[in-house]
Formats: C-alpha cells, sequence, structure tokens
C-alpha cells in the first residue's frame, strides 16, 4: 500500500479547513446562544435548538479532524478497511498454519458432485450466452 502522503500545504489546510471551522464554530456558538435566550424566555421548542448546535459544532470539529489526519476521511476508511482485511487474512493463515489446512474433501463432501454439476451446466449453457 502506498502510505507515503504528499506533505500538506498548510497554507491551504489554513483557507479550506481552519478558517471554515472557525467560522462554523462561531456560527454555532452564536446560534446557541440566541437558541438559549429563546428557550429561558418560555418558548419550549427552542430547547432542541440548544442542544442541536453545539452538536453540529461537535461534528464539525470531527470532520476538520479527519481531514487534517486523512486528508480525505474516504481514503482513510479504506486505507483502515483494507488493513484489517490484511490483518485478518494473516490470522487466517496463521491459524491454517497451526492447525493445518483441511483436504478440499474434509471441507465439504459434496464438493465433487457440486463441481460436476457445474461442468455440466456450463457445458449446456455457457457463461454469457444468449
Amino acid at each position: 500500500m502506498d502510505d507515503e502522503r504528499p506533505p500538506r500545504n498548510r497554507k491551504r489546510d489554513f483557507w479550506q479547513l481552519d478558517v471554515p471551522l472557525a467560522l462554523v464554530l462561531i456560527l454555532c456558538t452564536t446560534l446557541t446562544v440566541i437558541e438559549l435566550s429563546r428557550a429561558t424566555d418560555g418558548i419550549w421548542r427552542a430547547w432542541v435548538y440548544t442542544f442541536e448546535w453545539p452538536l453540529i459544532g461537535a461534528f464539525a470539529i470531527w470532520m476538520w479532524w479527519r481531514f487534517r489526519t486523512e486528508g480525505n476521511p474516504v481514503r482513510g476508511a479504506t486505507r483502515r478497511w483494507r488493513d484489517r482485511v490484511a490483518q485478518y487474512e494473516a490470522e487466517a493463515t496463521a491459524q491454517e498454519a497451526e492447525v493445518g489446512a483441511p483436504s478440499e474433501r474434509e471441507q465439504d463432501p459434496d464438493l465433487d458432485a457440486w463441481r460436476t454439476y457445474v461442468d455440466d451446466l456450463h457445458r449446456r449453457e455457457p457463461p454469457g450466452g444468449g
């Protein structure tokens, strides 16, 4: 895998990540204060928004952190997934080597019959045929 990522451009990160985060946090803080004042004035629906805006701010911080550390959250998730799959494959290989891999007949006694059936089916109706 290519774990080597190009160095981050700090100027671009500042304008594309840090400034938007600051704006979102200022907005969330302002709206939280406004909704809190509305809620204390007796508007019960405003209590929901009083707690919603801080959650939106927390989500913005979490996304900012993901973009700062991984560059692209989808690539980061893909990289973590591939690492996990490789780890499971290594553990399975080690377990097979430890126990000894069973022969195909021990895995499934009807495997030869199934293969014969599939070969016959492919002979009669080739895959991709009309």
